[in-house]
Formats: C-alpha cells, structure tokens, sequence
C-alpha cells in the first residue's frame, strides 16, 4: 500500500520527553500537566516523536506559539513532506513497520528520510481518525519526514 504524501508547515511541538518504553505513562504526566496549565494548541491532533534509537520519545500538543510555557519543552519540526501510514491500533502499532521500511527501500532513489538533530525519527499522529487504543476501527498515523531527492 503506498502512503499519502503531504506537506506540513513548520510543527511546535510542546510536551514532555520520556522513557520510549513508557509511553502512557509519559501521556499520562503531560495530561495532568497540561490539564493544570493548558496552552493554545494549533489542532486537536496528539503528537509523539520517536526517534530511530526508540530510547526517547516526545509527546504533546501542536502549539500556536513557539513561546515555551512553564513546565513544558518544545521542538520544533521543520517544515517538510512526510509519508503518511496508517495502522489500525488493534493490529500492534509496529505492524506496518517493515511495509514502511520496504516503502522507504523501494523509494529510495526519489525520497531520502529527514534527520532532527541528527537523529533519524517519525512522528505518530493522534487525529479524528484514533478511538482508543483498544478499539477496533482506531487509527494512529505514522509520519515519516521525507525530502525528495
């Protein structure tokens, strides 16, 4: 299946880093977080960073402003296209992992994958589209920032 491409402007992400291991628990301390100093979001999407080494991860809010509230960390992801994958939740969500890799393979000579700092990573996308984790229909849209060669 071949992804959806779309361009998406420069993105402040703003939330909390943690374990890569722990990812609802890091949910959990942003929400709480945020639930106590709430700050203009820019969508109603959930965002989470994960980098290729799958140690850290980043979690939050787009943010309207790139003004760090109190409390909170911000990064800000460039503008650029990204390869949009869904995986439906109750599948696992590395279920679609070696279909993106062999996406990114075979498309090598015309897409190469972006870098933050660095570091190799995607961004997971909780839109309309995500019921719940336990839900059979719920989606989660896995990114991957890509720049045409």
């Amino acid at each position: 299946m071949q992804p959806n491409i779309i361009y998406i402007d420069k993105l402040n992400i703003t939330g909390l880093t943690g374990d890569g291991r722990k990812t609802g628990k890091i949910w959990n301390k942003f929400d709480s977080r945020y639930n106590k100093k709430p700050f203009p979001k820019a969508d109603e999407n959930g965002y989470e960073i994960r980098f290729e080494d799958g140690a850290e991860i980043f979690v939050g809010f787009a943010a309207e402003s790139a003004d760090t509230p109190a409390g909170f960390q911000i990064i800000a992801l460039p503008a650029t296209e990204y390869a949009v994958f869904d995986v439906h939740v109750a599948n696992g969500y590395e279920s679609r992992n070696a279909e993106i890799d062999q996406w990114l393979a075979d498309n090598a000579a015309r897409y190469e994958q972006c870098m933050l700092n660095g570091a190799g990573y995607v961004v997971l996308c909780y839109s309309e589209k995500f019921k719940g984790g336990n839900q059979p229909d719920s989606i989660v849209e896995i990114w991957v920032p890509v720049i045409e060669k």
